[in-house]
């Protein structure tokens, strides 16, 4: 076994051979490489794991067994770091998604949303004993309050997931050699290419559930913090749901050698693509996606939902509040929910 100081100075790494150049996949004028740097966190352990235990350059400078012992190393903290991710994402859809949304479903968003607006056209209020008004007084919530977290738990996932897509599409288009060919270039470990049944089994295995993992978070947190009924839970359980994305980073640092760290920290995939100049394209698109998405969530798929709790803040606007002392009085303005 090397000494660490031998370990941080390879890197994984080794200079590019000419024979290693892949003449036939030189760029072309209209093209350019996206560098996708790999993410301090468990998936990028099981990518990098696998590359280096493939390296012939890897094996031949630190031996056999210790591109067994990194590959294992790096497949058990992939394991470890999407296993405890994934179980508590299954647990906030199983449980706390169920029950929160148990009670809309028993009582019928769309019946109770006309009963209160019956109630507010003929100004006649519900009897205290109606189950509608019961659950009318059990929301909270501020109007459009659910759009807007949700939009930013969209933005905060956004990054996650566009990342685990490019280097899905990067693993794609990386080289298919004989054998795995980690270069160096500018301080930065290049996987330039790797075996086809690698390149295969890393898709399958590892970065095709990473990308279906992501997506699933964004569907389990959206769901999560739309049946919120306050606003205060809303802002809390959004900073909750945001620390289950962060699972395979804590596991990653927390488990993993500071070399390992810093080998990962270093190394990067490359990608194709057409050359462009437009580069606020990028950022517009993220945003329409992302405004696109959080209005057809909260104000389509669950139009039901907002109906019954913006007639349920309307109603209670004018019969409860006139009547009760709750809230407060801003310039003119009587606040409460």
């Amino acid at each position: 076994m090397r000494g660490i100081e031998s370990m941080q100075s390879y890197s994984g790494m080794k200079p590019l051979d000419t024979d290693d150049i892949d003449t036939s996949s030189e760029l072309s004028a209209t093209e350019r490489l996206l560098h996708v740097d790999l993410q301090l966190n468990t998936h990028s352990a099981g990518l990098l794991a696998v590359a280096q235990a493939t390296d012939a350059g890897y094996i031949e400078e630190f031996g056999r067994a210790q591109a067994l012992g990194r590959l294992a190393n790096g497949l058990i903290l992939f394991t470890l770091g999407s296993a405890f991710q994934a179980v508590l994402v299954a647990l906030l859809i199983l449980f706390s998604e169920e029950r929160m949304q148990d009670p809309y479903e028993k009582a019928g968003t769309a019946r109770m949303t006309q009963e209160l607006q019956d109630a507010m056209n003929t100004n006649t209020p519900l009897h205290e004993s109606d189950p509608t008004l019961a659950m009318c007084k059990q929301d909270h919530s501020v109007p459009f309050s659910q759009s807007l977290v949700i939009f930013i738990w969209i933005c905060r996932l956004g990054p996650s997931i566009t990342t685990a897509l490019w280097t899905l599409l990067a693993i794609i288009q990386v080289s298919s050699n004989h054998s795995t060919n980690i270069g160096h270039d500018k301080e930065k470990a290049q996987i330039k290419s790797l075996p086809c049944t690698t390149k295969f089994l890393t898709l399958l295995f590892i970065q095709v559930p990473v990308v279906i993992l992501h997506v699933v978070l964004l569907w389990a947190g959206m769901k999560f913090l739309m049946y919120c009924d306050a606003l205060g839970k809303l802002v809390v359980k959004a900073m909750s749901v945001a620390y289950v994305e962060t699972i395979p980073s804590i596991v990653f640092v927390g488990l993993s050698s500071a070399v390992f760290r810093a080998e990962v920290g270093k190394s990067q995939l490359s990608l194709r693509m057409r050359h462009t100049d437009d580069s606020w394209f990028g950022g517009m698109l993220k945003i329409l996606i992302s405004v696109a998405l959080s209005l057809w969530y909260c104000r389509i798929y669950h139009a039901s939902l907002q109906n019954f709790r913006l007639a349920c803040f309307q109603y209670k606007y004018q019969f409860v509040f006139p009547v009760c002392d709750c809230g407060l009085d801003f310039f003119g303005f009587h606040l409460a929910n």
